[in-house]
């Protein structure tokens, strides 16, 4: 079974921001190594809620578009930015406007985005080191009607009080961003990622609107019945991982992509996830391939190759749902913290003129970020939004 360790380096390469896992996903990743690393993430929240002492850190995940990496180079010492890109072996980094638009003019929102960037970051950041944020607002993206102000970068709307310091800084700036990450190295494509960055080291400048991700957890309301909740649903987790033979992890392992794209579709379609739903959706995902292939040969291939992955799940029943029996308690542990989390803000949040709790959250333990978010909340309406574009 690939370790814990060997799946982060093979599939998320943590080293780099570019993708965040759901902290319950974690048991499909890598068994009980992932399980525990989920449960360790949780209990860390809830220790730190209760007033208990731990390394872990506790960030805002703000949902702002494009995510940008920008800095002094650290061969060069210019200042750049750059897409996610900038950690490619071939990356396309900018120092000028013109070559923002030499490698974005295809994308003109981007390239607005990233030449307020570069025109604007460098008046609050610091003269070394490399960093990644979220871009919130440029000017035209901030509305201010009946005292608030309002800006929606992606599929949250962050409003706040016209006179509040939040209100004031989106409305005056000529950027917002939120910073999550630094970067440490000498060589921009071995740089290693320091999770749930500290901002105090940046300027101060009316022209950018420097966001904190960093959450403050003293007036966050922790009631008796979430706290009893919480504790059912990581005992109930617990007690099925313990059930759980190395074969388990074993019956599941090539199926993990297939399983979390179906967990997904749940997410997006508002249903439970069960196996005979995962074996519906796997039948139908290889039909799309039967389908796309137009030899007789091809299509028997395809056809062969569905029946066996189906055959499989048929055959191996109780471990797949073992597993999914550990990801429904562990998501139902995360979204108490979730929801008790997102009872303090510096924002106020809607999607679609619907009051919202925030985007979600990051939990870092050990320096390894892990996503805590409301999926039938936020995921749900992120996924439709982009399906229906």
């Amino acid at each position: 079974m690939t370790t814990f360790k060997d799946f982060l380096a093979e599939e998320l390469d943590e080293s780099k921001l570019k993708h965040l896992e759901h902290a319950e996903d974690h048991v499909i990743n890598a068994g009980h190594e992932g399980f525990s690393h989920a449960y360790h993430n949780l209990k860390d929240v809830h220790d730190k809620l209760t007033g208990k002492k731990n390394d872990t850190k506790v960030t805002m995940k703000y949902d702002g578009s494009p995510s940008v990496v920008f800095g002094r180079h650290p061969q060069t010492g210019r200042f750049f930015v750059a897409s996610k890109s900038a950690f490619n072996k071939n990356p396309k980094i900018n120092y000028t406007e013109d070559d923002i638009q030499k490698n974005h003019g295809h994308a003109p929102g981007l390239v607005a985005k990233l030449k307020a960037a570069l025109q604007h970051l460098p008046k609050v950041t610091p003269k070394k080191g490399v960093f990644q944020g979220d871009i919130m607002h440029t000017p035209d993206d901030v509305h201010d009607n009946d005292g608030r102000v309002h800006f929606t970068p992606n599929t949250i709307t962050y409003s706040a009080a016209k006179a509040s310091a939040q209100g004031k800084a989106a409305l005056n700036s000529k950027i917002g961003v939120a910073v999550h990450t630094k970067y440490n190295g000498n060589n921009l494509e071995d740089m290693q990622a320091e999770h749930g960055a500290d901002v105090s080291e940046f300027g101060l400048h009316r022209d950018v609107h420097l966001i904190s991700t960093a959450h403050r957890l003293d007036n966050i309301k922790y009631t008796p019945q979430h706290r009893e909740r919480f504790a059912k649903a990581m005992a109930a987790a617990a007690a099925a991982n313990k059930k759980t033979k190395p074969e388990t992890y074993e019956a599941i392992k090539s199926h993990e992509i297939p399983l979390k794209t179906y967990i997904n579709h749940t997410v997006r379609t508002g249903t439970k996830p069960s196996v005979e739903g995962f074996m519906n959706h796997y039948i139908k995902s290889h039909q799309k391939k039967v389908d796309s292939v137009k030899t007789e040969k091809s299509k028997a291939s395809k056809t062969a190759e569905m029946e066996t992955a189906i055959g499989h799940v048929q055959r191996n029943r109780a471990h797949f749902e073992n597993v999914l029996n550990q990801h429904k308690h562990l998501q139902k542990a995360k979204d108490i913290l979730a929801h008790t989390l997102s009872s303090s803000a510096e924002f106020d949040h809607s999607i679609n003129g619907k009051k919202s709790k925030p985007e979600g959250f990051v939990v870092v333990r050990h320096n390894r970020p892990t996503k805590i978010v409301d999926r039938a909340e936020f995921s749900a309406a992120n996924f439709n939004k982009v399906k229906a574009q």
